[in-house]
């Protein structure tokens, strides 16, 4: 028996079972354990096994020499729906072996668009944009006992899903923001135990998403309509003359309303082929490959967008509600498949209008009770509750959203509900006129539960961040003026006797308030809905303040883990790459992110430019639905560098090579296209500067900066990955644009570096940013600290006024040279710009802000993480939690904890790629103790501040322990200022 365990062993970072898996070679680790009381040991040696079902064997590793808790599965290709398991056991540093663990399963999915085999995309054959939104049904038998059933389907935008009445998943806002032009996400469901022996019935209901976004679209009780983002409808038309089978070019009316590189759809819903645009002329449209069918002239022919969306129009092309579904059943009689075609029925349901930015109107008048249950009516004259007809017609088959739409599985966790939230007060403030306060800003839907009311009675329901003087709620913050947008949802009822119950399930608000307009008082719920990625860390203190701040934090961030990562939950929720990448010292410690950030890289790389003058670069957003690649807010170093970064960063948190490896032409394409079009003279300009910061930094050293990491970043890459040469070159870049970073912006005569030469172009990111990057002459450094200590100090400090890109430096930045007296400093200040600021009990924030907002002044979105960046330093400086310099996944720990202010105690832990690492110290008078748990297979460098024996080494007034997996306590005695006496 081994001192050591593996356990939670995982298939591309998430536990099993997993299903519709389209990765043929998936990466399986695993994290360890202590066996009993050991204190656990160090890996030697692995041995993988992965078999079917049955037991026959698919692949053995044998014994792997290799300390490294993963193996990429190297074994006979699967086919989809193959169904694989796994299991590993592992060799300690005294050559034991440990048990086995337990079994892991996966299964593939339909890994072409073959296996879909006769599955259409369907839809309502005459609904416009305007009216209410469909839902499917489909009747059929089946027999028992059933073996296995699968369902696999995909609804665009939004699709809610149920067999026999049944929802086939808890999953919610499925399957996933895209660029629709580029790939859709879908799903598959074990529908095994929904099945009955006779008649069936799957209902499916479609939202828009942000697949097909309004402009001008009111709902029910709006003032005004919203007038932001649209989605760009397609061009449609048809064909001028004939074509024959072989044909590659047609004849449409307005050719210049289609561009190279998007599809087009030709024929009829019996026939349609989709092609993508190769060349357009005044003649027509050029396709690749040729038509294999014949088309009459007058028939139809549908545009798309452009798949790698390079100009605004075809970024956001609209994809109106459509689906795509195939269930496949194991029963007595052998395989059969329910497939979408003409054969399933349609109608327009209870949601009248549904817009991803601004709410939904359901009246339940319009539902038919029981559609989705064995023995439902589908014929069109089938009775609503309100006794009209129904209008249930047969679907037709539509197009794909784009002839190059890549239907694929999400690696990341889904979306769910993850909390209820009661009210912590209800205030009427005019009659019929409630306010919910659920005491915490969320991203999530308001769950309304009606008395009994007549029908047609209309509920209106508003959720916001703030309340107005008056105590109704304040909708700014999640809509902005500017965009004219009421953000509400409405609830029309049926008038049942027992009272009613509804939620929204096609897209989701930021709101700690829901304000209710109702003829009888209601009880509102607030559900929170986040993509459900495992918590990762934890801190706490003995000062309710920083407290305070970590929990606000960590809402930030899981308000903002949805199906992407977004900027916030209101009135954009958009996935900026800036906007993760640099707080990701914060996201990364409040959640395990080593599954959800490759599907933040796929959707990077697909929206990167894949031709033209702007090939290599990336869009501000992606998945990319607006602004392309053009402007300030389309093309800027320090957001479209993320796709370098998303890869570097998962190697430096988790240890993952795998991505940087898949990826790796399109981080060069990206450094090749800043080398071709951004950069003179080594230096490039980012035309967002550092974004939301109190005072302005020179774009032109924001941009250098984020160039600079580019380079050092790719070139660490490229080393681990072999590729030497670009290594080397990659790494003399770096070092050409540090030293043109230092020429251009370093005042000898001023003794810090200034974006204009002068001391206010001398801000606090300034000196951070160079400071963090090593960038800064190590003959410089004190200087260029002593400057940014002096920055924040005055004139009327102390004072953070860093922003989105220069906050993160700043707080490393005096982590790392032990100035973390300022932090504390920074941290009790109450005037702004500062924390404590959103702490401020007002009128409109009761108590305080719970989220961290966008700008220092609190405009805009109150629910946003690029200044939570102070998080990072509760979690590495306090409780000292990090990894040694050159460590990657965290194998080599470093407990480095902070001793400041008048904290008496601090805990933390971070569950790292190996387990869970835990760090608690506490001071009474001098005497100070530190207790450190160390995971298996890692081991730590502990430095204890103060005087200590046993120590390996002093350095910095501490002493420093080099210690493996396990329990240790360690007690010191502090110099008197440590220990909060006077000197």
């Amino acid at each position: 028996m081994t001192g050591i365990r593996p356990e939670n062993p995982r298939i591309d970072g998430r536990p099993g079972p997993l299903l519709g898996v389209d990765d043929l070679a998936p990466v399986l680790s695993w994290s360890f354990v202590p066996e009993d009381d050991e204190p656990g040991g160090v890996q030697t040696a692995c041995h993988v096994v992965v078999t079917d079902p049955d037991g026959a064997v698919w692949w053995d590793t044998g014994i792997v020499e290799s300390g490294l808790a993963q193996v990429r599965y190297a074994g006979p290709e699967p086919g989809a729906r193959q169904r694989l398991r796994w299991r590993v056991r592992v060799r300690d540093e005294h050559d034991r072996w440990s048990t086995w663990s337990a079994w892991s399963h996966w299964e593939l999915g339909l890994l072409t668009r073959c296996d879909w085999a006769e599955a259409s995309w369907i839809a309502h054959p005459e609904r416009e944009p305007g009216d209410p939104l469909p839902i499917f049904a489909r009747s059929f038998t089946a027999r028992a006992p059933v073996s296995r059933a699968r369902l696999h389907v995909c609804g665009l935008g939004v699709h809610v899903v149920t067999l026999n009445g049944r929802p086939v998943t808890d999953e919610v806002l499925a399957p996933g923001n895209s660029n629709y032009q580029r790939s859709a996400e879908h799903r598959v469901h074990d529908v095994t135990e929904l099945l009955h022996d006779g008649e069936n019935t799957l209902g499916v209901a479609l939202g828009h998403g942000t697949a097909h976004v309004h402009r001008h679209g009111t709902n029910g009780g709006a003032r005004d309509p919203y007038s932001w983002w649209t989605s760009e409808e397609p061009a449609t038309g048809a064909l001028l003359v004939p074509v024959h089978p072989g044909a590659d070019r047609i004849r449409v009316a307005e050719p210049a309303a289609h561009h190279v590189g998007s599809s087009v759809t030709v024929g009829t819903r019996q026939c349609w082929e989709s092609r993508q645009i190769a060349a357009v002329d005044a003649r027509g449209l050029i396709i690749t490959p040729p038509l294999e069918h014949g088309h009459p002239a007058g028939a139809p022919v549908v545009g798309s967008g452009d798949p790698v969306a390079e100009w605004e129009p075809t970024a956001g092309a609209a994809v109106s509600p459509r689906l795509l579904a195939r269930l496949e059943i194991t029963g007595p009689d052998g395989c059969s498949a329910v497939v979408s075609g003409p054969d399933w029925r349609v109608a327009l349901g209870p949601v009248v209008t549904d817009n991803w930015f601004s709410g939904t109107d359901h009246d339940a008048r319009r539902e038919q009770p029981g559609w989705d249950l064995p023995g439902a009516d589908h014929s069109a004259s089938a009775p609503r509750r309100d006794g009209t007809p129904t209008g249930w017609v047969d679907a037709v088959r539509t197009t794909p959203p784009n002839g190059t739409t890549e239907l694929v599985w999400r690696q990341a966790p889904p979306v769910r509900v993850v909390r209820e939230w009661r009210p912590v007060a209800v205030h009427e403030v005019s009659p019929g006129r409630w306010v919910f306060d659920l005491g915490q800003n969320i991203a999530g839907w308001p769950q309304l539960r009606l008395p009994p009311v007549p029908p047609g009675t209309v509920v209106t329901l508003r959720p916001g961040e703030s309340l107005h003087p008056d105590g109704t709620v304040d909708q700014t913050s999640i809509r902005n003026d500017q965009r004219g947008t009421d953000v509400l949802h409405t609830y029309t009822a049926c008038g049942l006797p027992r009272g009613e119950r509804w939620r929204p399930s096609f897209q989701y608000f930021a709101m700690r308030f829901v304000e209710v307009t109702a003829p009888v008082r209601p009880e509102v719920l607030g559900l929170q809905l986040r993509a459900d990625a495992p918590r990762a860390g934890a801190v706490r203190t003995s000062d309710e303040r920083l407290d305070r701040l970590h929990r606000m934090a960590h809402f930030s961030v899981a308000s903002n883990l949805m199906s992407v990562l977004t900027d916030c939950p209101g009135r954009e929720k958009l996935a900026y790459g800036a906007d993760y990448t640099h707080p990701m010292g914060v996201l990364s410690r409040h959640f395990d992110l080593a599954a959800y950030l490759p599907t933040m890289q796929r959707h990077l790389a697909e929206g990167q430019a894949g031709r033209g003058p702007d090939v290599g670069n990336v869009a501000l957003k992606a998945p990319v639905y607006d602004w392309g690649y053009q402007g300030a807010f389309g093309d800027e170093v320090n957001w479209g560098n993320a796709i370098v970064l998303v890869p570097w960063l998962l190697h430096r948190i988790y240890g993952d090579t795998r991505t940087m490896a898949d990826h790796y032409p399109n981080m060069t394409g990206f450094l090749d296209y800043l080398r071709r079009r951004k950069a003179h003279a080594n230096l490039v300009t980012g035309e967002l500067g550092d974004w939301v910061a109190a005072e302005e930094t020179s774009g032109e050293l924001t941009g250098t900066w984020g160039y600079h990491a580019t380079a050092r970043s790719l070139a660490e890459m490229a080393r681990i990955l072999g590729n030497h040469a670009d290594s080397r070159e990659f790494g003399e870049l770096a070092d050409e644009i540090a030293a043109a970073f230092h020429r251009r912006f370093y005042v000898p005569e001023l003794g810090r570096y200034s974006g204009d030469g002068t001391e206010a172009g001398a801000t606090q990111a300034a000196q951070a940013m160079p400071l963090d990057a090593g960038i800064v002459p190590s003959a410089e450094r004190e200087r260029v600290l002593a400057a940014l200590v002096e920055r924040i100090r005055t004139p009327d400090g102390p004072h953070l006024r860093a922003g989105h890109l220069g906050l993160g430096p700043v707080v490393r930045a005096l982590r790392d040279a032990d100035r973390d007296d300022v932090l504390w400093e920074v941290s009790r200040q109450d005037a702004e710009p500062s924390y404590g600021a959103f702490l401020r009990d007002t009128a409109a924030n009761p108590g305080g802000l719970t989220t961290i907002p966008e700008q220092w002044d609190m405009r805009n979105s109150l629910n946003h993480m690029i200044l939570t960046q102070l998080d990072e330093w509760f979690h590495t400086g306090l409780a000292g939690i990090t990894q040694a310099a050159g460590s990657a996944g965290f194998r080599t720990l470093r407990i480095r904890p902070k001793v400041v202010g008048e904290l008496r105690w601090v805990e933390g832990h971070y569950t790292t790629p190996a387990g869970r690492v835990e760090s608690r110290w506490r001071r009474d008078g001098r005497e100070f103790t530190l207790t450190v748990r160390i995971p298996p297979n890692t081991t730590a460098q502990v430095h204890v501040p103060g005087r200590i024996a046993g120590a390996s080494r002093i350095r910095d007034g501490r002493g420093i322990f080099e210690v493996g997996p396990g329990v240790r306590t360690f007690r010191s005695t502090l110099p008197r200022a440590d220990a909060g006496e006077e000197r």
